[in-house]
């Protein structure tokens, strides 16, 4: 799910459904272009893009979340994440050193990541990029522009599965059980951090002044931090 323009959207795993609200309350239902392993929606400059799991080359573009237009990406992948920031989209793929970048979510161009890695999450911030692998793995990487990236280590060999940025820090969650997490100013150096429970932590978010992440399973458990 990503915000923009006033809305936010929502894609679905192997589905061609997806959903809008303008409050987060009061959701309707919208059609994507073809049923697919959607996998991660961002916004930027105008257009919501979506990428999709597979191996595929299907990715999709919005300019209001309702209605979607078929996109072609660079490459076959099973793409797991996309981004966007200071004009350029950004997308990664898991299992392969297969990434893309692209200036309006049309027109896709290939890019080559550091090393093979299940690189699960991106994220923009700070002028930089920051890719995160599932493992258990240190592997991370950072990019200034989307196009040449650089292998970087993270504190603990995890399953990082999340990474937002905000008021100047990235912060990383790990899918356990794992109580693990990770901060870095700059996306290059990265400090361990300790969750208040071991959990399957899925995803982490930054708005109004605190992060906050949430866990997968039976159990309502999430945590916040400023």
């Amino acid at each position: 799910m990503t915000y923009g323009g006033g809305v936010f959207v929502a894609v679905s795993y192997n589905s061609s459904v997806a959903a809008t609200s303008t409050d987060g309350v009061n959701w309707t239902a919208r059609t994507m272009p073809s049923i697919q392993q959607w996998q991660s929606v961002t916004y930027g400059g105008g257009t919501f893009v979506a990428v999709a799991g597979g191996p595929t080359t299907v990715a999709a573009t919005s300019p209001d979340g309702i209605n979607w237009t078929s996109r072609t990406m660079s490459a076959s992948s099973s793409w797991t994440s996309v981004t966007y920031g200071n004009g350029v989209f950004a997308a990664i793929s898991f299992n392969s050193t297969i990434a893309a970048t692209s200036p309006d979510g049309i027109n896709w161009t290939a890019r080559i990541m550091p090393s093979i890695q299940n690189w699960y999450a991106v994220t923009y911030g700070g002028s930089t990029f920051v890719a995160i692998a599932h493992g258990p793995t240190t592997v991370a990487a950072s990019s200034p522009d989307g196009i040449n990236w650089t292998a970087r280590t993270m504190p603990s060999s995890q399953n990082w599965v999340s990474v937002a940025y905000g008021s100047g820090v990235f912060a990383a969650v790990a899918y356990g059980p794992s109580n693990a997490a990770a901060t870095s100013t700059d996306g290059i150096t990265w400090t361990e951090r300790v969750l208040p429970a071991s959990q399957n932590w899925k995803s982490v978010a930054y708005g109004a002044g605190s992060f906050v992440t949430v866990a997968s399973g039976p159990t309502a458990t999430a945590a916040a931090s400023p």
